[in-house]
């Protein structure tokens, strides 16, 4: 089993007269391994695997939509969030004015939705390349804390079957327009704000994709062309790991835990320690999602990130936000002649399913939802709080289609649109994605934070900041903002320096006003660890800020711009 395989080896494998291991799949199980482990296999010589990735991806984003929804990387792509329009596979909401996808967020059916929509497009890519799996992108390995995304994720063309080809993993092309709009296809919300048209491509930071408007597009493209392929995809992975890798504690001090010559690598705030921090979540439920985990913060001693957390920062690193520490030394990337700054899809929950390397991420991501499994027995069942906070259809994002207001969601709650294969008259429920070795046919290769080598990470340092106590930053409205936004946190020492405490990422819609789904649990709630010495000073002379980065029209323009919002409206609690 991918357990017993080792990190610089591949064992039961034959080898090529070139010296490198063949690609293992076992006959009754496929196995999910790292995209850069495919990429090192390929420039070495073996380009099989890589290429069979590539090949199924090309057929895929091809299938024509509308004779194979099933197999249309448009359709399986949409599923996440628009088209919200109706659809070639006929199923679309009849009773909403505006609904946001089947996707499910912020309640306890995230993690086991996102595997059975992993595992429905991986089927995809095997009905045109047989016994092909999904890799996953490894997030906080060594190499992508220091270098950023595998080149195979930014480079323009990649060769397949002796010929060049536009590479299908950068970017998609809309073969139709995508746009929040009612279900009936009319333009329900006025102005309409977050639509694509036909012919797209979608886009990453620190690229626009901004195209609503004919003024929008104008200015996104001025913007885009100040940016050469090879200074974007250098912004890129520069964001990345600035993101992974977090802020200081203590600014004037290089040795506690944040980015610095003497640690290039820290763990303490950025995506790497979220990652670490949630495999320690007590319960499923804490575990899921950020709706859960947020009241057992303020309940509970300790700090726990929710699953949910590290991939909403992923979301906004790949997508549209500049990492904003204070120590990290970047600025958010704004254009003021444009007024217009990065906005890729990934960032926006209405087009992250489009882009393909959001496949890759929730792969990784379900990668750390099994290692929680196996770390905490219970690959065959998972519990949920009954009545907790994330339970209900109505939590966080709302319900999705063909759920009702506050319905009870639980391990039996159908995984809306997937049918299940067994009994295609109904649809998969969680139950049914448990293990996903004896119930879905799959496992994962080795990686970065696997158990085994948790305990002594490498290069890697462990947690060494001391939490006695928290931050709580609550009382505003997700309404007031369009898109995604970055909710940043502080404490101001006595001496007027400001001790950062995080970024939370809240992965939101464009139009959360006019759609029908999100209105009964709006208001954001975030909870930052306040480490111990930001804490005595905070107690004596200091006191705490945040600050919001958003997206804003711009009435002069009529375009989205960077937006910081103050912090003077939101409220404060300190929490053991």
């Amino acid at each position: 089993m991918s357990s017993n395989v080792m990190v610089n080896d591949l064992p039961g494998t034959s080898t090529h007269s070139n010296g490198v291991n063949e690609f293992p799949q076992n006959k009754t199980i496929n196995v999910r391994f790292s995209i850069q482990e495919i990429e090192r296999l390929y420039k070495a010589g073996y380009k099989k695997p890589l290429e069979d990735v590539l090949r199924a991806w090309k057929c895929i984003e091809e299938a024509d939509y509308l004779k194979d929804p099933d197999n249309s990387f448009f359709i399986l792509g949409g599923y996440h969030g628009e088209p919200f329009a109706k659809r070639a596979d006929g199923y679309y909401p009849s009773d909403k004015v505006y609904w946001g996808g089947f996707c499910n967020h912020g309640n306890v059916l995230f993690p086991t939705w996102h595997r059975a929509y992993l595992y429905k497009l991986e089927k995809a890519m095997q009905n045109f390349v047989p016994g092909v799996a999904l890799p996953f992108f490894d997030e906080t390995c060594p190499e992508a804390l220091t270098n950023g995304l595998p080149e195979i994720f930014t480079q323009d063309t990649v060769e397949l079957d002796g010929e060049t080809i536009l590479n299908p993993l950068k970017s998609f092309t809309l073969p139709e327009k995508v746009h929040d709009t009612g279900a009936d296809g009319t333009a329900s919300i006025q102005p309409p704000k977050y639509n694509k048209p036909k012919g797209y491509n979608t886009v990453r930071y620190p690229f626009s994709g901004l195209v609503n408007n004919d003024k929008q597009v104008e200015l996104s493209q001025k913007y885009n062309d100040t940016f050469t392929c090879d200074q974007a995809t250098q912004l890129l992975n520069k964001n990345y790991a600035a993101w992974m890798k977090g802020i200081n504690e203590d600014p004037k001090n290089d040795d506690q835990g944040g980015p610095s010559p003497t640690d290039p690598n820290p763990t303490y705030n950025g995506i790497f320690h979220q990652y670490v921090n949630c495999l320690t979540a007590p319960n499923y439920t804490v575990f899921s999602n950020v709706t859960s985990a947020t009241p057992w913060g303020k309940e509970n001693d300790g700090y726990t990130f929710a699953l949910e957390d590290p991939h909403n920062d992923v979301h906004l690193a790949i997508g549209s936000f500049s990492y904003d520490g204070a120590t990290v030394g970047q600025e958010p990337i704004v254009n003021k002649k444009y007024n217009i700054g990065p906005n890729g899809d990934m960032g926006e929950n209405n087009t992250a399913g489009l882009d393909p390397i959001f496949f890759f991420h929730h792969c990784n991501v379900d990668r750390m939802f099994w290692l929680w499994q196996k770390k905490n027995n219970c690959t065959d069942n998972l519990t949920v709080i009954d009545g907790y906070a994330g339970t209900s259809s109505s939590d966080s994002q709302g319900p999705t289609p063909d759920y009702g207001f506050d319905v009870k969601l639980d391990m039996d709650s159908p995984l809306q649109p997937f049918k299940s294969s067994t009994d295609p008259s109904n649809y998969m429920i969680s139950k049914d994605v448990f293990n996903i070795e004896t119930q879905l046919g799959y496992t994962y290769g080795p990686g970065s934070l696997d158990l085994c080598a948790l305990a002594s990470y490498g290069e890697i340092k462990t947690p060494n900041v001391t939490f006695t106590k928290k931050m709580r930053v609550y009382g505003f409205s997700r309404t007031k903002f369009d898109g995604s936004f970055v909710v940043y946190a502080w404490a101001v020492l006595s001496t007027g320096d400001k001790v950062p405490l995080g970024a939370r990422s809240i992965l939101s819609r464009w139009n959360v006003q006019q759609c029908a789904n999100c209105q009964n649990h709006i208001e954001v709630d975030a909870i930052y660890p306040l480490p111990s010495k930001a804490l005595t000073d905070y107690e004596a002379k200091g006191k705490l800020g945040c600050e919001v980065k958003s997206r804003a029209l711009n009435p002069s323009t009529g375009v989205r711009e960077l937006m910081s919002a103050s912090g003077e409206e939101f409220q404060f609690q300190v929490l053991n």
